[in-house]
């Protein structure tokens, strides 16, 4: 009897540290930090890690570039803040999950090897890459949301209606509070010259194309 309950609490254990190990494991490198940039409340700087549950605050005129462990780039733009749900790369694929309390966000996603799912969800709605890659924008204001793709294809869904709209390449669309998303349209460039504006700072970064990242377990 004692030695299964000294079995059953080892077992806990190594199943509580496999997890904070899962969670302490850097998924994003930050390679621009104007302003004030804090992750949970520390004040980022280049070369920063940024790990899983981590979230990132970028206050007015600041902005924030990540460069992920599988090569896409994340940008936050001034008054956003983002947390990193989720951040699994392994044997079974990509699977991404981003949390955009409020602001605005940009993100080059490069194709992955195996499965992939990379999602941004909001208080209105998610928006889900649906094709190999993708360079797209996501704003998130109470209850309402907006996504405008530059390449590739991203699917938004209503929280509420459940409501699922595809987006194609040059195209956009809005989410309104409580509503399915509005039928998308296609953008004119000055449009998307607008939300570039705000999640660029003093360089570019590019997403990176080479080998297959090494898998996070």
């Amino acid at each position: 009897m004692g030695r299964n309950v000294i079995g059953v609490l080892l077992a806990i254990l190594s199943v509580m540290l496999l997890a904070d190990a899962a969670a302490a494991t850097p998924v994003g490198t930050v390679v621009v930090a104007s302003g004030l940039c804090t992750d949970n409340g520390s004040v980022l700087k280049i070369g920063d890690a940024v790990q899983i549950s981590d979230t990132v605050d970028v206050p007015t005129g600041g902005n924030l570039k990540l460069q992920m462990v599988d090569g896409s780039v994340i940008s936050v733009a001034p008054g956003s803040s983002m947390t990193v749900a989720s951040y699994n790369i392994g044997a079974s694929g990509r699977h991404v999950r981003l949390s955009l309390t409020l602001g605005l966000l940009r993100a080059q996603v490069t194709s992955a090897i195996g499965p992939s799912t990379f999602e941004v969800s909001t208080a209105g709605g998610t928006a889900s890459v649906a094709s190999d890659s993708a360079d797209w924008f996501i704003k998130a204001q109470t209850g309402s949301a907006q996504v405008g793709v530059l390449t590739g294809t991203v699917d938004l869904t209503s929280i509420v209606t459940e409501h699922t709209v595809s987006i194609p390449t040059h195209w956009g669309t809005d989410l309104e509070p409580g509503r399915a998303p509005v039928l998308p349209r296609r953008w004119a460039q000055n449009e998307f010259d607008a939300v570039i504006r705000l999640t660029e700072c003093c360089q570019s970064v590019q997403p990176k194309v080479g080998p297959a990242p090494v898998p996070i377990r």
